[in-house]
């Protein structure tokens, strides 16, 4: 998918391209729910989600196939 921004709506976060294989995810209210990655492996691209904790603390969710999924994963 190459959509550089993505508007929330209620039924999922919007994705704000933040440089080349980098994504924020926000929800509707705007709060930044985390990030998305894009990765090179041997097999193709990969998507590890990586969620915003509260305390400004990032921690990594999981690691995906496609950035529909790692962006799913944050809502």
């Amino acid at each position: 998918m190459s959509i550089e921004t993505l508007t929330a709506t209620a039924s999922g976060p919007a994705v704000h391209r933040v440089r080349d294989g980098y994504w924020r995810v926000t929800a509707a209210s705007g709060i930044v729910l985390g990030y998305v990655e894009q990765l090179a492996d041997p097999q193709g691209p990969r998507f590890r989600a990586r969620r915003l904790y509260s305390s400004g603390r990032v921690g990594d969710v999981g690691e995906f196939w496609q950035r529909a999924e790692a962006v799913e994963c944050l809502r």
